[in-house]
């Protein structure tokens, strides 16, 4: 039985375009937070560059599962 739809969002290194995840959003969040303000901010570790960078975020898929 699905359960919402979650939208899929892969997230790279801004200065070496490295790829350092994914992450799920449900569509209908009932706090009325858009994913730009849940990810504003965020920083990863880069092993390429050695530093945690900012990130970029590119939408992948629409997932029913």
């Amino acid at each position: 039985m699905p359960r919402g739809k979650r939208t899929v969002f892969a997230f790279f290194c801004k200065k070496s375009g490295n790829r350092l995840g994914t992450l799920r959003f449900h569509r209908q969040d009932k706090k009325a937070k858009g994913w730009k303000e849940h990810v504003d901010g965020m920083k990863k570790y880069c092993p390429v560059c050695r530093e945690k960078v900012d990130l970029k975020f590119k939408e992948e898929k629409h997932s029913s599962k």
